[in-house]
């Protein structure tokens, strides 16, 4: 009895069904042709219509009469009379849709149920069934790659919350690193200058004993020089010059009429008519130096070389000649005498004189004996190693600069690493930290002509596949989606500018996937590209990514 009745109670709920199967579709029947479920209360059989956008009433039985009375094209949504009229699809079994009314039976099949072909004879197939299958076998993969990719973005999460306590824990280990460093740096710097000072010292006493030694000798060339002039200006050798020996030097000339004057010649000679070699060196010479033309000096015209007879032999006793007269230069500027006033009692006087002054002086040169460069005549004399105790000094203190550079350039490390985390931990990386893991890190596309290249945070760049420079398409700027899906669209600015346009510029619209990947590029505008990339960190938990709805399937 119980099973029969259990039968018995199954054949009245599937009758029940059956009814109510029936219910429904004599409800659809009598839902007026093109108005969808949500609407089929504004159209009340035997009730007078109103336009949905309220201009208008009319009769209920002149709602799709196909003709136009609504402005709005409510009254004839199964028919083609209103241009801007739609039609509702019911495609059951599939994804219901509308379609502008004006292609009502107008012999091309636009819903999968034929229903929007009632009446113009066109032969159309229910494809809804196939069309629903197939599209609720693509939503399957598409909800279980969104699963997948949901638990990818907990295990982001999960990273990205890990790593950032790591960086926080991270920066504040390198702000006391900081702090010693600062310490050991301020110290180091007192070191290196109290170990300066003496260097510097050191360094200033040598180099001024140097410049002691080079103005003596400059001193000596500078009266080996004077005494040579005075051999070239006395003609007659009589140990004098005098104004008409002065005169035989146009260059000396101070009027600029290119002839040396008595008066001239007399102001050269500071009043006198003649002077001997010491009032030469302490009166003429200064006045005469740069100006003066020695006659050893001679400038050789440019001509054509004409073999002369013995000419081999002439150039020969010239550069001899020259010898012997570097040679006596030399010698003169060691100190020899030059025979100039042999004859003369009081001139011999004073040489002796100075010979006694230069002995009175060899213990300040024998105690500078390491200033002297070794050879005479060199056009630049270098400075002496420094001595034993100022070297000693010199490198006690470039070891305080070392040290405090090695401190400095730690000090400047730390600082750029604190920088460094300070900004990552600043940047937007989602809800919680989803996207943390897209930083510092890029990714590629390659068309037949580019290869684009998204970093997010940071840029997108387009470079010629065949090879040339890479164009800036926009540096990081935002997240750009929605007010409801803020995360959904990101903004990159400030790219390189067009030839007479905006500077470039890329927005980046991102969709769940199981692969983090740049799926496409296109320039919608001018110098305004689009990208779209897929994501784990975009995939919701049971939605799907479009968020549209699959209702009557």
């Amino acid at each position: 009895m119980a099973v029969r009745a259990a039968v018995l109670g199954g054949r009245s709920l599937g009758l029940g069904l059956l009814l109510l199967l029936v219910a429904v579709a004599a409800l659809e029947v009598k839902r007026p042709r093109g108005v969808s479920l949500q609407n089929r209360h504004f159209y009340e059989e035997n009730i007078p219509f109103t336009c949905l956008d309220g201009s208008k009433t009319i009769p209920f039985h002149e709602v799709n009469d196909d003709y136009c009375d609504c402005r709005d094209g409510s009254d004839e949504p199964g028919t083609s009379a209103c241009p801007n009229g739609s039609y509702h699809c019911s495609n059951a079994g599939h994804r219901s849709q509308y379609i502008p009314s004006s292609h009502v039976n107008d012999g091309i099949c636009d819903c999968c149920d034929t229903t929007d072909e009632y009446n113009s004879g066109a032969t159309c197939l229910n494809t809804c069934k196939e069309q629903g299958r197939k599209e609720r076998e693509t939503l399957q993969k598409m909800a279980e790659m969104a699963k997948e990719g949901f638990k990818l973005k907990q295990q982001l999460i999960e990273d990205a919350k890990k790593s950032r306590e790591d960086k926080q824990l991270k920066l504040a280990e390198l702000q006391k690193e900081k702090a010693n460093w600062e310490v050991q740096v301020e110290s180091l710097r007192t070191l290196k200058e109290a170990a300066e000072k003496p260097e510097q010292e050191a360094k200033e006493v040598h180099k001024n004993a140097w410049d002691e030694v080079q103005a003596a000798h400059n001193l000596e060339k500078n009266k080996a020089k004077a005494a040579e002039t005075f051999k070239e200006l006395d003609d007659n050798e009589d140990g004098f010059i005098t104004m008409n020996e002065i005169q035989t030097h146009a260059e000396l000339d101070s009027d600029g009429d290119g002839v040396v004057s008595e008066q001239e010649a007399e102001t050269l000679l500071g009043g006198a008519s003649h002077v001997d070699v010491a009032s030469f060196q302490e009166v003429v010479w200064a006045g005469i130096q740069d100006k003066y033309k020695s006659e050893a000096v001679t400038e050789t015209p440019i001509v054509p070389v004409v073999p002369v007879e013995g000419g081999a032999d002439s150039s020969r006793e010239v550069d001899h000649e020259d010898h012997r007269k570097d040679e006596d230069e030399d010698d003169y500027g060691e100190g020899q005498d030059d025979g100039v006033g042999d004859d003369d009692s009081e001139d011999d006087g004073e040489e002796e004189e100075e010979e006694e002054e230069d002995g009175a002086g060899e213990d300040y040169y024998k105690n500078r004996q390491s200033y002297v460069p070794e050879k005479e005549g060199t056009e630049e004399e270098k400075m002496p190693a420094y001595d034993e105790e100022t070297q000693m000094l010199i490198d006690v203190a470039e070891k305080a600069r070392n040290e405090f550079s090695e401190a400095e350039k730690s000090l400047k490390e730390v600082e750029s690493s604190i920088g460094s985390i300070e900004k990552e931990l600043l940047v937007d990386f989602g809800p919680d930290g989803e996207y943390a893991y897209m930083f510092d890190q890029c990714y590629e596309m390659t068309t037949n002509e580019y290869v684009y290249k998204l970093c997010p945070f940071n840029k997108v760049a387009q470079k010629p596949k065949q090879g040339g420079s890479e164009t800036n398409l926009g540096v990081w700027s935002s997240w750009a989606g929605p007010e409801n899906n803020k995360f959904s669209m990101m903004k990159f600015d400030h790219g390189t500018g067009c030839w007479q346009g905006p500077n470039r510029s890329t927005m980046v619209k991102l969709s769940c996937g199981r692969e983090t990947m740049v799926l496409s590029t296109s320039e919608p505008s001018r110098c305004e590209y689009l990208m779209e990339f897929s994501t784990p960190a975009f995939c919701q938990e049971g939605v799907h990514d479009d968020g549209s709805d699959h209702d009557e399937l």
